[in-house]
C-alpha cells in the first residue's frame, strides 16, 4: 500500500470514529432529555471528553458519588468554564460537603464578583459551616441583585432572628410583592405577627399557607393557638384535633390546650377527659393541670371531685398561691360547716401572709364567715 493509499485509509478510520463518537454523543443526549439517564450513560461513555454529561447523569439518577467523581475528572483534566464550577458546587452542598463547597465558591466569587449566586451559594456553605460571616455574603447577593429572592429572605430572616422586625417585615414585604404566594415569605410574616401577639393577623396568613398545602405540627399549634387568643375556639379544638390525631396523640399540652377551649364553650365531659389525659401523660406542671380539671368540677357543680382534685394540685406545689387559695375556695364550696372552711383560708394565710396573692380575699372571706357565724349564734 502507497503513502498516498495509507493517507486516505487515516482518512477513512477518523471519519468513521468521528462520525461513530458523534452519533453515540447525539444518542445520549437524546436520551437524557426523556430522563433515560442510566442508558444515557451507557453511550456517553462511548464517546471522548463526555466526563462532564455523565456527572450530571449520575447526579439525575442521584448518585451523588459517581457524579462527584467525574466533576473531579473534568476539572483535573482541562481548563474548565464558571457553569461547570457552579454545577459542581451546587452539587457539592447538595452532598454535605459544605467545606469543599465554600473553597470553590470562594474563589468563584473573587474571580466573578458582580455574579449574586456565586455569593449566594458560598453564604449557604458557610451557613452549613455555621461560620457568622454567612450574613455577609448574604447581604452581598442581595446587593449584587434586591430582586435575589432567596438572599432577600436569608436576610430578613436574620433581622427578624436578631429582634430587627421592622426591616424583616420591610424585606418581607417586597419579597410578597414579587410574589403574593412565597412560602417562605409568608411563613416568616406570619411569625412576625404571632411574636408580637397580633393573633388574627398570624391566623389570617396560617390560612394561607393551609390553602397552599402548607402544613406540619408548628403551624397548626401556632394557629391554634391564634384561634384561641381571638377567641375562636371551635376553630381552635379544630386545629388541636389535627395535631393530636395526626402528629402526636401523647402530647400533653395538646390535650390541655383542647381541654381549656371545650371548656370555654362548656363542653365540660371532653374538656374533663383531655384534662386528665394531659395529667396521665404528666410532661406539663401537674398543679396547674389540676387546677384546669379542678376548674371544670366546679362548672359541673362536682364540689368533692373539686376539693380533691385541688388537693392534689396543693401536694404537687405547695408554693402555688392559685392552688392554694382556690383549695379554700374549694372547702367554701364543699363544706356545709363553715367552721370547717376558716382553717383552709388561715392556711393560705399562714404559707403566704398578708403580702400574698390572694390574701385580701382570704382575710374578707374569713371575716364574712365569722360574721355570719356570730350572727347565727345571737
Amino acid at each position: 500500500m502507497n503513502k498516498f493509499s495509507i493517507f486516505i485509509w487515516l482518512v477513512i478510520c477518523i471519519t468513521k470514529a468521528d462520525a461513530q463518537n458523534a452519533s453515540a454523543l447525539h444518542i445520549g443526549d437524546s436520551l437524557y432529555a426523556l430522563g433515560k439517564y442510566s442508558q444515557a450513560i451507557i453511550h456517553f461513555k462511548k464517546t471522548e471528553d463526555a466526563e462532564e454529561k455523565i456527572a450530571r447523569a449520575y447526579e439525575a439518577l442521584g448518585n451523588t458519588t459517581n457524579a462527584i467523581h467525574y466533576y473531579q475528572t473534568v476539572l483535573a483534566q482541562k481548563k474548565v468554564g464558571e457553569l461547570t464550577k457552579y454545577n459542581y458546587g451546587k452539587l457539592l452542598l447538595k452532598a454535605g460537603r459544605h467545606k469543599t463547597a465554600d473553597s470553590l465558591f470562594q474563589r468563584l466569587a473573587e474571580s466573578t464578583p458582580d455574579n449574586p449566586e456565586f455569593y449566594y451559594c458560598l453564604a449557604i456553605a458557610k451557613e452549613k459551616l455555621r461560620d457568622s460571616t454567612a450574613i455577609y455574603f448574604f447581604k452581598m447577593a442581595l446587593k449584587k441583585d434586591p430582586n435575589h429572592q432567596n438572599a432577600l429572605y436569608k436576610v430578613a430572616k436574620h433581622q427578624a432572628e436578631k429582634r430587627s422586625f421592622e426591616e424583616a417585615k420591610a424585606k418581607v414585604a417586597l419579597g410578597l410583592e414579587a410574589d403574593p404566594n412565597n412560602i417562605n415569605f409568608l411563613n416568616l410574616k406570619a411569625i412576625i405577627a404571632y411574636v408580637h401577639k397580633d393573633y388574627h393577623n398570624a391566623a389570617s396568613i396560617y390560612e394561607k399557607l393551609l390553602q397552599l398545602n402548607q402544613g406540619n405540627a408548628q403551624l397548626h399549634e401556632n394557629l391554634a393557638l391564634s384561634y384561641n387568643r381571638t377567641n375562636r375556639f371551635e376553630e381552635a379544638i379544630a386545629q388541636y384535633t389535627i395535631l393530636i390525631n395526626g402528629h402526636d396523640d401523647k402530647n400533653p399540652l395538646w390535650h390541655y390546650n383542647i381541654a381549656k377551649n371545650f371548656e370555654a364553650l362548656r363542653y365540660l365531659e371532653k374538656a374533663q377527659h383531655h384534662f386528665e389525659v394531659a395529667i396521665q401523660l404528666q410532661d406539663i406542671p401537674l398543679d396547674d393541670s389540676y387546677i384546669a380539671l379542678a376548674s371544670v368540677f366546679k362548672k359541673q357543680k362536682e364540689f368533692k371531685k373539686q376539693f380533691e382534685t385541688l388537693q392534689k394540685a396543693v401536694r404537687e406545689n405547695p408554693e402555688n398561691q392559685r392552688a392554694k387559695y382556690l383549695f379554700a375556695t374549694a372547702a367554701d364550696n364543699y363544706f356545709k360547716d363553715d367552721t370547717k372552711v376558716i382553717p383552709y383560708y388561715e392556711a393560705y394565710l399562714k404559707t403566704f401572709g398578708e403580702d400574698g396573692q390572694y390574701a385580701q380575699f382570704a382575710q374578707q372571706r374569713i371575716k364574712d364567715i365569722k360574721n355570719a357565724l356570730h350572727f347565727e349564734k345571737n
